[in-house]
């Protein structure tokens, strides 16, 4: 995930910084502090400490869905490539869980996988993106909550048995 130093170094110390206090409780003089840049460096790159987390997550699941990559004959490796993709976030997946920001996980996950399951064209009426993209994230958001007990070749197996009868896959 493409970023400058700047924003690698403000994410770092979000995170860091989730590890030991309550987001409610991170201000931007903490973030910039932790960093070690200037304010003005923060709001070059950011609008509000919320747009760190999201990119932050836009970037992990852009990394697990590359553009135009998914078709109906590749799905189960695909979504192996996802779980393999998430579990090396762990560190920070399980921070958003600890510090009850979970949802945010959960939501920019659906907004990647309705895009990736659109793109597809495989699905038999209008609403079974939506139907997936959200069991999809509900299914992520449990592995953190398991504490990703689960390797992500078992992960993408239990997905694909998910799907069974749902779809029609090459």
């Amino acid at each position: 995930m493409p970023q400058s130093r700047v924003q690698e170094y403000i994410t770092i110390a979000m995170f860091e910084l989730l590890e030991k206090k309550d987001y409610a409780h991170i201000t931007v003089q903490d973030l910039v502090d932790r960093a070690g840049v200037c304010r003005a460096s923060f709001y070059r790159n950011y609008f509000t400490r919320d747009e760190v987390i999201e990119r932050f997550l836009d970037g992990i699941f852009t990394e697990a869905y590359p553009r135009e990559s998914m078709s109906s004959a590749n799905v189960e490796e695909c979504i192996l490539h996802f779980f393999k993709t998430a579990l090396k976030y762990r560190r920070q997946l399980r921070a958003l869980l600890q510090r009850g920001l979970l949802d945010r996980v959960s939501m920019a996950f659906y907004r990647q996988t309705l895009e990736q399951i659109r793109h597809l064209q495989i699905l038999n009426n209008k609403y079974q993106p939506y139907f997936f993209s959200g069991a999809s994230a509900a299914m992520l958001c449990a592995w953190v909550e398991n504490d990703f007990a689960e390797p992500p070749e078992e992960m993408a197996h239990i997905f694909m048995e998910s799907l069974q009868g749902y779809m029609e896959l090459a």
